[in-house]
């Protein structure tokens, strides 16, 4: 298959000049916090990016406008793979003596919003800590969305390479073009991280701690050690009110966003996936709750329902902070928080997961399958806002679970080769494939590194193929794909 390798290299560079602007925020903090070998790092990335970046650009300004959607999966995996691999060249550089295949498990976590770790929050530096929530911020509506919403003249290209990279079944345009919907997508994703921001800037909270918390909290990456890293300062109710509130409005579908900025309120309150969204987490934050009080964990009823509504928020939008002791839960809010962060958040949003919408649909194929064995000559379509979803988008959603649960227990299978129990082995593919980061058994506080080297890797894939929905990343696998002769367009 012959690639427009013209149109990659100048993609690539875009992202290379947005990576060595963004790096700009650490390297100021390193400075600050006389991090010296940190802001050495980041000082040299940052030229060399920006100066590669406006080299490959130039040489690459008249490449051919038009790709085919199979090129469109090509490019978002090099670009996705090129931003991590210098998105850990901070961390190799910061002379702290971590090994390559750890700074890239760090990089992969931070890019796709994982928020898992095997350097460890306690002692990163702290700028090297900021890098991975500004990456995690960049990562979490996409990097090819990023650059489309700044560089539109990718035109219709721009569309099929954020379609191999945004969440959710279909990809929905807010307007006619999809540079205009980028644009959009990021200024929605942008007024949300200025508002939590300035609501975090009044606490106890150093600006750093506010900056730090909220570019985790917003793309839900959920890097909010609320136990170790941040005694700076207590965790008070309104601001554990304030980062469950954001992880939560980043999870939700942002073109009930937009209705709201056209004045369509109505429509944006009857958003179906949004109210199915909070509906699940209502009920199981209630349900886990009570059985909380039940086992006498979390004092007073009131108290224990807030704590698993927090808890909750944090594996339903896949963001994965921790406010409590999980580790020590009744089995069932343990298996409530695992299934809330397999579902995920609604799709065109920031978080992991299958995703609600495809949740319902296939609940209501269920149905609709139990009913047209009693009635089996009726018509029963399956209705959305009481529009029927057509047959080929149900067959694709029943594909995509069946492929994701298949996935997931193959995962489960390969990491079971580092001998640990059985709680760890699940949560690690269930943290790693839905970008929630962290779980049960030995991963409660994001630590991966039990895990042997070959392991860290796959699980770097794994998160990989949790952020692109699994095609993106398994299509790179399949023989049809490089066989030209035998793939169609």
């Amino acid at each position: 298959m012959n690639f427009n390798h013209r149109l990659i290299l100048r993609t690539a560079s875009m992202i290379l000049l947005f990576e060595g602007i963004a790096m700009l925020i650490p390297f100021a903090f390193a400075c600050y916090f006389a991090e010296f070998a940190p802001a050495t790092a980041f000082f040299c990335i940052i030229v060399v990016c920006v100066s590669f970046g406006i080299t490959i650009n130039r040489v690459t300004m008249h490449s051919r406008p038009y790709i085919h959607s199979r090129e469109g999966f090509y490019i978002v995996i090099v670009c996705w793979m090129f931003v991590i691999l210098l998105g850990s060249m901070p961390y190799l550089l910061s002379d702290m003596g971590y090994s390559f295949w750890d700074c890239w498990f760090e990089s992969t976590a931070g890019w796709t919003t994982t928020g898992a770790t095997v350097l460890g929050y306690d002692n990163m530096p702290r700028s090297l800590l900021l890098w991975k929530s500004v990456s995690s911020w960049l990562g979490g509506m996409g990097i090819i969305v990023l650059t489309t919403s700044i560089f539109p003249k990718l035109g219709i290209r721009g569309q099929k390479m954020a379609a191999a990279e945004m969440p959710g079944p279909t990809l929905e345009k807010l307007t006619a073009r999809f540079g205009d919907t980028a644009k959009i997508s990021y200024q929605i994703y942008t007024a949300l991280t200025l508002i939590e921001l300035l609501l975090l800037i009044p606490t106890k909270m150093t600006f750093y701690d506010a900056l730090l918390n909220t570019l985790s909290s917003i793309s839900t990456a959920g890097i909010v050690d609320l136990s170790n890293a941040q005694d700076a300062f207590v965790i008070t109710p309104y601001i554990k009110g304030v980062l469950s509130f954001f992880s939560m409005a980043s999870s939700v579908n942002f073109i009930a966003y937009f209705m709201l900025t056209c004045g369509k309120f109505r429509e944006a309150i009857r958003h179906y996936e949004v109210r199915v969204y909070l509906l699940v987490i209502a009920a199981a934050g209630l349900m886990m709750g009570v059985d909380l009080h039940l086992h006498h964990i979390g004092g007073s009823l009131v108290s224990s329902i807030g704590n698993a509504l927090v808890q909750g928020i944090s594996f339903a939008s896949t963001s994965g902070f921790i406010i409590d002791d999980i580790g020590s839960w009744p089995t069932f809010s343990k298996f409530m928080l695992l299934t809330l962060s397999l579902i995920g958040g609604c799709s065109f949003s920031t978080s992991g997961g299958m995703k609600i919408i495809r949740f319902s649909v296939f609940l209501k194929l269920i149905s609709r399958g139990i009913y047209k064995r009693i009635h089996p000559r009726a018509i029963k379509p399956v209705m959305i806002q009481k529009k029927p979803v057509s047959a080929p988008v149900a067959s694709s959603i029943t594909m995509f679970i069946l492929l994701y649960f298949g996935l997931f227990m193959f995962s489960a299978i390969v990491l079971s080769l580092n001998n640990l129990d059985m709680e760890t082995t699940l949560s690690a593919a269930a943290g790693a494939f839905t970008n929630t980061g962290t779980s049960f058994g030995r991963l409660t506080g994001s630590d991966f590194s039990i895990f042997a080297v070959p392991s860290k890797f796959y699980l770097s894939l794994l998160m990989l193929a949790g952020r692109l929905e699994m095609y993106a990343v398994i299509i790179m696998f399949s023989p049809s794909y490089w066989n030209s002769d035998r793939a169609r367009v």
